[in-house]
């Protein structure tokens, strides 16, 4: 999955310039290599629906099914409350 580094260290460079966005990055899985996990926080709504409708997201998306075994999954979870321990 080297083919992926360059191509996620991309997406996150442009997310991150994105007005709605508050954090993005992302992880190899250290247990499973190959397997990367993104995660994102966004303003509201609004700011989601207009990362995935940007081109760059679409030829991520496009790119990392291409380059994957499964098909990228995309879950998003609304969260109400954060608790910060330490």
């Amino acid at each position: 999955m080297d083919a992926l580094r360059p191509v996620a260290e991309r997406q996150v460079t442009l997310s991150r310039k994105e007005e709605g966005c508050l954090n993005y990055g992302y992880y190899e899985d250290a247990m499973a290599p190959g397997t990367f996990l993104f995660y994102e926080e966004w303003k509201d709504q609004a700011a989601v629906d207009f990362h995935f409708a940007q081109d760059y997201c679409l030829e991520f998306m496009a790119t990392a099914g291409e380059l994957s075994s499964t098909p990228p999954k995309v879950n998003i979870h609304h969260v109400e409350t954060t608790q910060v321990i330490g």
